[in-house]
């Protein structure tokens, strides 16, 4: 029996339709039953209910291996964990060895210090790896996040392998005290960082908050606050998680910079992230530098999306993958927003501009730059698409490597498929 199919009584299971991803019922899972129909699966008691919440009855069925959702249904699956690994190697090999007869592709690196891992697959596939990962006692509590594909995979092929450092900084993260907890910060549920944000937030001049108790900290990249970004947070300066340099010594720092005159000792410091792992990365370094109170989003957004729905948030968010971007509803259907949150939602494009002309644009995704020693991933508009054949400057429309404009918003793929169907000098929308 598959301990994947076990999940606890509580558990809203939802069956969305195959097409649409429109959920057309779902179930609460009350109990499991000794006796089993199925010599390999156990019989699961459920409340039955339509999406609206009318219950149509009790059933007896026996639960199917692929129990997070159809056997062909393409997922993305995201997780990481800082634990102590000491042969980083000989784990490679286990995981390489137990994925050769999957079908998974993506990112996976392990080191000393952890792993994190960003992958697509069959459902089946995917949580089959899951559930192999979590017999491991090191990994048997990790948070699992993931999100539907729906044009197959989100990533060209499988690289899983050693990497020095998790997540990429101009510091050495290699050297940071990641496996102690008391170095970090402290991990919000997203239902108290929602009551901290919606508090911060609040247009009340009765409150005992002012703007220097508390700062919001977007340790993400320029980029991808412009499709998407909590209510109040501050656009980050930056184009690459690389260069982050919230927080370090006056001399480093820049006057863009929110951490600049912040009391190390008394302001509260609420980082977020699209998956939890660059903050928690980062908190650490805050640490170093003297900041006391830090405290983050456990799991990301993209936890906070599927267990609060947009409330706070506005926009979609980026995703480092084919899909680009990715709007609430993908982490939770069924979310019930309040006026409030309606309200951000509805006036979503208000904040996400052309690159190129400043005007406001209708689809929350990026596109890479035509030229190829350029790339950059911006928001543009039909016309500037049109006008500048694809490319992000009138510079770079004169670049010697060039690739034909993609209609709406695909990604480009590697240089040669296009240099191998001499595609290169083909400029047409």
């Amino acid at each position: 029996m598959k301990s994947c199919c076990l999940v606890p009584p509580g558990t809203v299971l939802l069956f969305l339709n195959p097409t649409s991803r429109i959920p057309f019922f779902r179930f609460r899972v009350c109990a499991w039953t000794s006796a089993s129909p199925s010599r390999n699966h156990p019989t699961l008691l459920a409340s039955i209910s339509r999406p609206q919440g009318k219950k149509v009855g009790q059933c007896k069925c026996a639960f199917p291996p692929q129990c997070y959702g159809g056997g062909d249904d393409f997922l993305v699956v995201n997780f990481y964990r800082f634990v102590m690994i000491k042969e980083p190697e000989e784990e490679i090999a286990k995981h390489l060895d137990f994925l050769k007869d999957y079908d998974i592709r993506g990112r996976i690196y392990i080191n000393e210090q952890g792993i994190n891992a960003q992958y697509s697959g069959p459902s089946k596939d995917a949580l089959a790896y899951i559930e192999w990962l979590r017999d491991n006692e090191r990994f048997s509590d990790v948070l699992v996040q993931t999100s539907p594909a729906l044009n197959g995979h989100a990533f060209p092929k499988l690289k899983l392998r050693y990497k020095l450092s998790l997540v990429q900084l101009e510091e050495d993260v290699s050297n940071l005290p990641l496996l102690d907890p008391t170095m970090g910060a402290t991990p919000l549920e997203p239902s108290e960082w929602r009551r901290r944000l919606e508090a911060v937030n609040r247009i009340d001049r009765d409150s005992d908050l002012t703007q220097k108790d508390y700062i919001l900290l977007d340790v993400r990249n320029g980029y991808e606050w412009d499709i998407g970004h909590f209510h109040g947070a501050e656009r980050p300066n930056v184009d690459c998680f690389r260069s982050t340099s919230f927080g370090l010594s006056v001399s480093e720092v820049s006057a863009s910079d929110p951490l600049a005159t912040a009391d190390k000792g008394k302001t509260n410091i609420l980082m977020y992230c699209t998956g939890g792992i660059r903050c928690d990365v980062y908190s650490t370094i805050l640490r170093q530098q003297g900041f006391q109170n830090l405290y983050t989003l456990k799991g990301g957004v993209s936890n906070y999306l599927k267990n609060e729905g947009p409330v706070e948030w506005v926009g979609n968010l980026f995703v480092f993958d084919s899909r680009l971007s990715l709007p609430p509803s993908a982490y939770n259907p069924e979310a019930t927003t309040d006026a409030s949150s309606i309200q951000q939602t509805s006036q979503k494009n208000k904040f996400a501009r052309c690159y190129i002309c400043g005007s406001q644009v209708s689809e929350l995704r990026h596109r890479n730059c035509a030229n190829l020693d350029c790339n950059l991933l911006f928001l543009c508009c039909t016309e500037c698409v049109k006008d500048l054949r694809g490319c992000c400057s009138l510079n770079c429309m004169s670049a010697p490597r060039l690739r034909p404009v993609l209609p709406g918003h695909q990604r480009y793929k590697k240089w040669y498929i296009y240099r191998d169907l001499g595609m290169h000098n083909e400029l047409q929308c």
